[in-house]
């Protein structure tokens, strides 16, 4: 640690500490509760939402949120970017498990996201911040956080059961299963859990099956702290989709011509890094993957006099172990199924650690942490590849080419100044280093980032609130971001900068009637520095990394939620949403917005309690158009214009809960069987229905 780190956390803990006022006390005098954090951008999910419906990812939990977007290829086993917050989606996003980060650290083929092996197992909620006001999350938190929180132990054994089985048009099967069990005795608890889910192919190839388990082990320490051991591990096995198109260019009428009839007319997949025409990243039959995920954590919780300290450590391991095929329709020649690439990836090699104080007292409350992320990955191991097929082009693989480190501290305070106002402020600073290793040629990048917030909350009455933030929330480069940028087309000779989101957010909240509530809420972001990451280059590799001067986001929503008489439950929302990009060296024209940013965006829904025993509910979603940019190559890179048409979908669910331990449901999605895309190319499968079971003891 350098002498600049050390007088910056220096200065932000003198702040923190002489704000606050050093004192004795009991520890039953602080409270630490997620009640004191709330506000306007902040929505918990319980384990009710989790398992409503065929709910297997966590995007589908989110879908029917204001301001936030599904982008999915397909309903079941897509591992893309498949869910935006205020229009940032991906490396801008945030994902924790009780504390600790989720998000991919690889280069090749390193999702920061991959949605599709987040377990969902013995869920006690899921909360959803949007924007990037917080301090305490920094680095991907440019668009918002979501932090998921499993159920603690209790001296009550707890154990439960969930199935899930559904089927569509041309689907055969979804199934989804997952159990838990808990139970604290004297100074030890744990908790376990395990899932498994599979699904039929939809589109060419695309079979899906996961498992996942985890335990997390608790132990009462003196003077009231709590250690907690955790191992979560997953196995995923994907199918690569295969292109099912006759020709990539849409003024060619074989663009709406199959290949195979027995599955959608969709665009296919490439195995990564798939630059060029390399035949041998072209999925064929049969090509997959099998991803080995673990999770490793350890956590300390101590009270320290009138003081909450929390020390965090963890470990990612992330293998993928990839096949593809030979297919007739990619090489002339060779027939279908022989075995043309084996390959261990070794995507990730990350650890962490985080170590922040908290406490309050009587109008004043604050926090302050440092963290360390380690960004890595390991080698790329090639046990066979087949050089003629992919015209004598070679491949070889290799060990690991960058490593990652950031340093990070942050300090926030709130002050209530009155009954009704409340100030907010905070402080970050990112320090990020980026280093070539065993002989690689990418180039070091040193960058660093302050990132101030403060905010303003008036209640006006006990029934209308108003909050007021403005921040500035910086993101450094991610790790493909930076090999690309060094390896790409600019070759490292612009610099890559941190982007800066100049923000500011409005939210206003008003009770209407008992247990009715409307939020109003509206933001601008002003991003220097956006980052694009393009691959549709007409030169050189055709990846290139780079800043474009200023990305402006901005829009609004309306939030109604509410009950009557203890009968019903309803929520209705409406989103509208803009974007528009400045200067870009490498832009086709095509357009000025970001992609897949429906313009509007409207939730109803409705659940009514027949009995004690039994409900019924509906939900109506509307997506207006969307636009992005079809690259293709015929010689040269083409750019085109695509639209998706707007979409209405409809679902209904019918709940019965048998006794205190057993619940069954039914339900329907795209009631009326609504044709549809969330992404250019990949046609959403039509009406889904399916039955679940909860059993729990």
């Amino acid at each position: 640690m350098d002498f600049k780190k050390i007088t910056i956390f220096v200065i932000l803990a003198f702040y923190n500490l002489s704000a606050f006022g050093y004192y004795e006390g009991n520890f039953s005098e602080i409270i630490v509760s997620e009640k004191s954090l709330k506000d306007e951008n902040i929505s918990d999910f319980s384990t009710k939402s989790v398992e409503k419906g065929r709910n297997i990812y966590l995007p589908d939990i989110l879908k029917n949120e204001p301001e936030v977007d599904i982008r999915r290829r397909t309903i079941v086993s897509d591992n893309a970017d498949m869910l935006a917050i205020r229009g940032l989606s991906s490396n801008r996003l945030l994902l924790n498990l009780n504390g600790r980060s989720l998000n991919a650290a690889g280069v090749v083929g390193g999702y920061y996201i991959d949605w599709s092996t987040l377990p969902l197992d013995n869920i006690e909620k899921v909360e959803l911040i949007k924007g990037g006001s917080d301090v305490k999350y920094g680095n991907n938190a440019l668009g918002g956080v979501i932090n998921i929180k499993t159920n603690p132990p209790s001296e009550e054994m707890k154990s439960g059961f969930f199935a899930n089985y559904s089927l569509a048009q041309d689907i055969d099967y979804i199934q989804n299963y997952r159990v838990y069990n808990s139970w604290k005795k004297g100074l030890f608890g744990y908790s376990f859990s395990a899932s498994y889910g599979k699904a039929d192919e939809f589109f060419w190839n695309n079979d899906y099956a996961a498992k996942n388990a985890g335990i997390n082990l608790f132990f009462d320490m003196p003077y009231e702290g709590l250690m907690e051991i955790g191992g979560n591990y997953s196995n995923t096995n994907r199918g690569f989709i295969r292109n099912n198109r006759k020709s990539a260019d849409p003024s060619n009428p074989l663009f709406y011509q199959k290949y195979d009839e027995n599955y959608p007319l969709a665009f296919g997949e490439v195995i990564a890094p798939g630059t060029g025409n390399q035949n041998i990243f072209q999925p064929g039959p049969g090509a997959f993957w099998e991803k080995e995920k673990t999770y490793l954590d350890f956590g300390y919780k101590q009270p320290i006099y009138s003081f909450y300290c929390e020390f965090k450590a963890y470990k990612n391991i992330e293998n993928r172990f990839e096949k593809n095929y030979s297919s007739n329709l990619i090489k002339t020649g060779y027939q279908d199924g022989l075995l043309v690439l084996n390959r261990k990836v070794e995507s990730d090699r990350s650890w962490g650690t985080a170590f922040n104080v908290s406490g309050e007292k009587e109008n004043n409350s604050f926090e302050m942490g440092a963290e360390y992320k380690y960004l890595g990955f390991g080698d790329i191991n090639v046990y066979y590849y087949d050089l003629a097929y992919n015209n004598n082009l070679t491949y070889t693989g290799g060990p690991a080419s960058q490593e990652g480190k950031i340093w990070a501290y942050y300090a926030k305070d709130r002050i209530s100044l009155s009954e009704k106002i409340l100030l907010e402020g905070g402080l970050r600073y990112d320090d990020y280093k980026v280093n070539p290793i065993n002989g690689s040629s990418v180039k070091t990048l040193n960058d660093s980032s302050l990132s101030p917030s403060a905010g303003l909350s008036w209640n006006l009455s006990q029934e209308n609130k108003i909050s007021l933030k403005a921040y500035i929330k910086s993101r450094t480069p991610g790790m493909p971001e930076v090999y690309w940028w060094s390896s790409g087309i600019t070759g490292g000779t612009n610099s890559l900068k941190s982007e800066k989101n100049q923000a500011l957010e409005f939210s206003f909240s008003k009770k209407i009637l008992e247990e009715n509530y409307l939020t109003l809420s509206a933001y601008n972001y002003n991003i220097d520095n956006y980052i694009m990451f393009r691959t549709d280059i007409n030169s050189g590799s055709g990846r290139a990394v780079y800043n474009i001067d200023n990305v402006r986001i901005y829009g609004f929503s309306a939030d109604y939620r509410g009950k009557k008489n203890k009968k019903m439950d309803y929520y209705a929302n409406l989103s509208f949403q803009k974007s528009k990009k400045g200067y870009d060296p490498y832009d086709s024209g095509t357009s000025k917005e970001l992609d897949y940013m429906p313009k509007i965006k409207s939730n109803i829904g409705v659940q009514y309690y027949l009995s004690q025993k039994s409900s019924f509910s509906g939900s109506w979603r509307f997506t207006d158009n969307q636009k992005t940019v079809y690259s293709y190559k015929t010689g040269t890179y083409k750019y085109k214009l695509a639209v998706l048409s707007s979409y209405s979908l409809f679902a209904l669910e019918y709940k019965l809960k048998y006794n205190k331990s057993l619940e069954f449901s039914a339900y329907c999605e795209n009631l009326f069987n609504e044709k549809y895309s969330e992404k250019y190319g990949y046609p959403m499968a039509g009406r889904i229905g399916g039955v679940t079971l909860k059993a729990s003891f």
